[in-house]
């Protein structure tokens, strides 16, 4: 499980961005306070479902904006404070960014599994490599081909090889 950066609480209107307590007697450090009712002046005459909802999309959209600071509770700190300027300026562009980075590791693999279905030298290569389950004889043949006109490549790349004196 990721170590947790940041830890939320709500102090009736105030939400507080805190720093998770490593033991039970550590000080509680507040990173940043946000005050909703700037936000939704009758938060505090709201339902608790439906301040919990204001609750959760603001603490969302203050995470979100921090998300390509993963591991760091600094930057995470600065993007939430600098979204919560824009918020209350009525702003709400940005798009949403995964903080654990499982999409964009999601589309890598995808890509190199991709790869590795091509017959070219780096795909067959990655095949051989990554899943050897499935590398056939059939593909050593094809990969021993590539190596072979490769080799060629970088021997004329090279040049003729001057003679010795």
């Amino acid at each position: 499980m990721a170590k947790r950066i940041v830890k939320w609480t709500l102090d009736e209107s105030i939400l507080k961005m805190l720093k998770p307590l490593e033991t039970e007697k550590s000080e509680v450090v507040i990173f940043a306070e946000f005050d909703l009712t700037k936000l939704y002046p009758t938060f505090k005459e709201m339902t608790v479902v439906q301040s919990q909802i204001i609750v959760y999309g603001v603490k969302q959209k203050l995470m979100d904006c921090g998300a390509s600071e993963v591991g760091e509770a600094d930057g995470k700190v600065t993007a939430a404070r600098k979204k919560w300027d824009e918020l209350l300026a009525g702003k709400w562009e940005g798009e949403r960014v995964n903080s654990t980075g499982a999409s964009e590791n999601k589309r890598i693999v995808a890509e190199v599994k991709k790869a590795s279905e091509a017959i070219t030298l780096s795909g067959l290569l990655i095949k051989q490599t990554l899943y050897p389950e499935k590398f056939t004889p059939e593909d050593q043949v094809k990969l021993d081909e590539f190596l072979a006109v490769k080799a060629e490549m970088v021997a004329a790349e090279a040049g003729p090889k001057k003679g010795k004196k």
